[in-house]
């Protein structure tokens, strides 16, 4: 697979931080994240071409990709990479988290 970083966006704003707290838009889902990257071309990420009619994705445009790491009490694969659809954990995503709120703020203390 070719994964292409691109280094003036080492510097560029981000979505999250390493150490924040988020989970997936559509499913509980709460993750750590752990690793970033900045990825043109999100539809080459994973050697795929998009051909929809409407995709802001299909210029070119940079992507963030979260390397994380997962909490959920039932996850098969705790480590991935993951590529949009994110946002700050929420309720939802605490209710299947191995911790609690108050034990992950401790932590990153």
């Amino acid at each position: 697979m070719n994964f292409h970083v691109n280094a003036a966006g080492i510097d560029a704003d981000w979505q999250f931080e390493l150490g924040a707290w988020i989970t997936h838009r559509d499913q509980p889902m709460p993750s750590l994240v752990l690793s970033r990257a900045k990825a043109g071309k999100l539809g080459d990420v994973y050697g795929v071409r998009s051909f929809a009619t409407v995709d802001p994705n299909r210029d070119g445009k940079l992507g963030d990709v979260y390397g994380v790491r997962s909490f959920a009490t039932v996850d098969p694969n705790r480590d991935r990479m993951i590529l949009g659809s994110l946002k700050p954990i929420d309720d939802a995503a605490w209710a299947v988290c191995l911790l609690t709120p108050e034990w992950a703020a401790e932590l990153a203390a």
